[in-house]
């Protein structure tokens, strides 16, 4: 992929967990959150990352602002007010010398993919080629699929995929449950005031 779209995607990811975090409108923070867990998710697709840029699109963007929005509208829509915080240059300049040291270390990391990385020339304890060398070596010979990362996920780890694959199934029907029952909840309440307004 290209880096300049990579750029792009941290760029607005930042912004977007900036203006979640900054904001009093709860509903604004949450409806940012989804779109910074669908940017994250645009960046796991960038990376070859198919499936794990699906889950955190169905789970962080979909399922969880759908109960974050829920949730907000059970309760109130804006944050009490707040004193300003002290010492809050203090905690910026920490939070930004964090973030250097992060990307400090970053600079480090083999690039993606890398198949002379030390990870995946090093045997394993027991003196066999570690896991992640033979997916590397072997993922095409033995599915016929050209993408790594489904290989690994479908086939070399087809029951774990499957378990996180029942979650999402899991997650979905809750929401979907939480759902009807207000929606019917609400009929209710709208009959029995129909009955006293007559």
């Amino acid at each position: 992929m290209h880096w300049e779209l990579e750029i792009t995607l941290l760029i607005f990811g930042v912004a977007a967990a900036w203006l979640s975090i900054s904001t009093r409108s709860l509903l604004t923070s949450a409806v940012t959150l989804t779109v910074f867990s669908f940017l994250m998710a645009l960046s796991f697709v960038t990376m070859g990352a198919i499936d794990v840029g699906f889950t955190e699109a169905v789970v962080g963007a979909g399922v969880t602002g759908i109960f974050i929005i829920i949730a907000i509208f059970k309760t109130a829509r804006q944050s009490p007010e707040k004193p300003e915080p002290r010492l809050r240059a203090p905690r910026l300049a920490a939070l930004l010398l964090f973030g250097a040291l992060l990307i400090y270390g970053s600079t480090g990391l083999p690039d993606r993919g890398d198949a002379n990385a030390l990870l995946h020339r090093d045997p394993s304890a027991a003196g066999t080629v570690n896991a992640a060398s033979y997916y590397i070596q072997n993922a095409y010979e033995d599915a016929a699929t050209p993408n790594m990362v489904t290989v690994i996920l479908a086939d070399y780890r087809g029951y774990d995929t499957l378990g996180e694959e029942i979650v999402i199934l899991a997650a979905g029907l809750i929401c979907f449950l939480i759902l009807r029952t207000t929606r019917e909840r609400r009929e209710r309440e709208r009959r029995k005031s129909d009955r006293f307004n007559r």
